[in-house]
């Protein structure tokens, strides 16, 4: 845990917003600011309690978490418990294939469904020719 003397709140900012994959554009627009303003509090090594508020909100991590922010806790904690690590994009990955899936299985009843329709078609067709025969 950080001490009060150094704390970087900023730094710790930045830290939190790229854990979370977020760009400083994408973190500004939720902020509603600009993106130089996110470069600037970021380099700052205190903001306002305002914008600390704020960036809490965004980054959905408490004002203390913030404040507290430890970098080397989390690397231990993720070394040592490395089978309990969340792998967010293999979860995306997999929710998605499960969407191609549904898609593909889709595709082929519906063009089950156009060759028994086109299999009605052609025997009307040739019913037709034999009446006409």
């Amino acid at each position: 845990m950080n001490t009060s003397s150094n704390v970087h709140i900023g730094q710790n900012i930045r830290k939190i917003r790229l854990l979370r994959g977020m760009k400083q554009d994408t973190f500004a627009k939720e902020m509603g600011i600009a993106q130089q303003n996110v470069s600037k509090m970021e380099n700052k090594e205190k903001v306002s309690e305002e914008q600390l508020e704020q960036a809490s909100k965004v980054l959905n991590a408490s004002v203390e978490t913030i404040k507290n922010f430890d970098e080397k806790v989390i690397i231990n904690n993720n070394i040592f418990s490395h089978d309990q690590i969340n792998h967010p994009i293999t979860e995306v990955i997999s929710y998605f294939k499960g969407e191609i899936d549904k898609k593909d299985e889709e595709i082929e009843r519906l063009r089950a469904e156009l060759a028994g329709k086109s299999n009605k078609q052609e025997t009307k067709t040739t019913t037709l020719k034999v009446k006409e025969g």
